[in-house]
């Protein structure tokens, strides 16, 4: 009986210590880098409205060519609009 005791006293010591050092490598690992800002906007033709801003809501103003092309900002994948369309010149 006190073999069996002994054996299974060091199987839950060996199962812990192994644990403990897969968790403590784990926690230390170093996370991943973040990904790359998103590059969004175009180079604006020579036709286009002056840039209404640098910056809108800490989003950086780029052209976009859709919809006739307009000057706004990406924010959380949606386009916001901050010119009317130069070539028909409405919204």
């Amino acid at each position: 009986m006190t073999l069996i005791r002994t054996a299974v006293s060091g199987a839950v010591a060996a199962c812990g210590l192994a644990a403990g050092v897969l968790l403590s490598g784990a926690a230390s690992a170093q996370p991943a880098p973040p990904p790359p800002a998103p590059v969004y906007g175009e180079q604006p033709p020579a036709w286009a409205p002056p840039k209404p801003a640098e910056s809108w809501s800490g989003q950086p103003v780029v052209w976009n060519s859709a919809w006739g092309g307009r000057w706004g900002v990406w924010i959380n994948g949606g386009f916001i609009m901050l010119s009317s369309n130069p070539v028909t010149g409405g919204g």
